[in-house]
């Protein structure tokens, strides 16, 4: 099987609208709607701009139903797209599903969407890369970030939360004027200079120990590499608990195909990292006679289904 080319997909889906019959048959009924629209709306006005309004009304029905089964076309080539090119590599592909919202980050802004599920990409089950959204705002001041999210859960929780990002100079400046502090969100210092430099560390309070033995030389190693190989990228990294959560702020486009194999291969160390502690402290536990972490590898309610 050949690599599946986008604009390939793309012109096979234009074209295959073009010759539907249904289609042309909406744009048709469209435009004698907007004709219809347009003579209604140019009753009492003379036989001239009557014309002009039923001619306008014409046209910008049968323009609309055309810009819609356009868009609908495009997004039909983005799903058909990645379902080839996940299939040439093996993996599962849905084109829709709930966002994962067991993490701060993920559960954060007024409202949140999600598209483009992959997984079988790797031997661990669970393991989900997806296109996250999160909406704040609505209308005119409607903001919208659109992350690609690495999710899985681990054996047994590391630490009651860990989370990583950018400097945020509104929340480092809320703290400095204000010396206040949330429980979850308290701000970790660590001796790694050069990762405090890279990412805003943060905690629930008096846990900054854990935060320390978890994040040892070698995992900062990791960290640092793949923050290098993504220079001016939004990256951010969540545990709590179990549920682990890596973003970066990026769109998934199938334009670009290859940046989904890229974050793969430079999220898998930090994956095996901590998918191996887990299982070690999971060990360590049975040895011991505490027992096993509850529900291991369970899964989300929010995969897609």
């Amino acid at each position: 099987m050949s690599e599946p080319d986008y604009r390939e997909v793309k012109v096979e889906e234009e074209r295959r609208l073009l010759h539907s019959v249904v289609y042309w048959d909406l744009a048709a009924f469209g435009a004698l709607v907007g004709a219809g629209l347009g003579f209604l709306y140019g009753l009492g006005e003379g036989s001239r701009q009557r014309a002009f309004d039923v001619f306008a009304g014409m046209v910008i029905g049968a323009l609309v139903v055309f810009a819609s089964g356009w868009a609908k076309a495009q997004f039909r080539a983005r799903e058909r797209f990645f379902a080839r090119w996940a299939a040439k590599r093996q993996w599962a592909y849905e084109p829709s599903g709930e966002p994962f919202e067991d993490t701060p980050f993920l559960s954060s802004g007024d409202e949140r969407r999600a598209s483009d599920f992959f997984s079988g990409f790797w031997t661990v089950p669970g393991v989900v890369l997806y296109q996250h959204k999160r909406i704040i705002g609505s209308g005119r001041s409607e903001q919208v970030s659109t992350f690609i999210v690495l999710h899985f859960s681990l054996d047994r929780p590391l630490i009651d939360l860990l989370q990583m990002g950018p400097h945020s100079r509104s929340a480092e400046l809320e703290e400095k004027l204000t010396g206040q502090r949330g429980e979850i969100g308290e701000r970790v210092d660590l001796e790694s200079t050069e990762l405090m430099q890279c990412y805003r560390i943060s905690g629930p309070r008096e846990q900054e120990d854990e935060v320390a033995k978890l994040l040892t030389p070698s995992a900062i190693v990791k960290i640092l590499d793949f923050h290098r190989s993504l220079p001016g990228a939004n990256s951010y990294f969540e545990i709590q608990g179990m549920r682990v959560a890596f973003l970066v702020e990026k769109p998934l486009s199938p334009k670009r195909p290859e940046l989904i194999e890229k974050l793969l291969e430079l999220w898998e160390p930090l994956a095996t990292w901590l998918i191996d502690e887990a299982a070690a402290a999971n060990a360590r536990a049975i040895s011991s006679g505490e027992g096993t972490g509850a529900g291991l590898t369970e899964t989300s309610e929010s995969e897609p289904s």
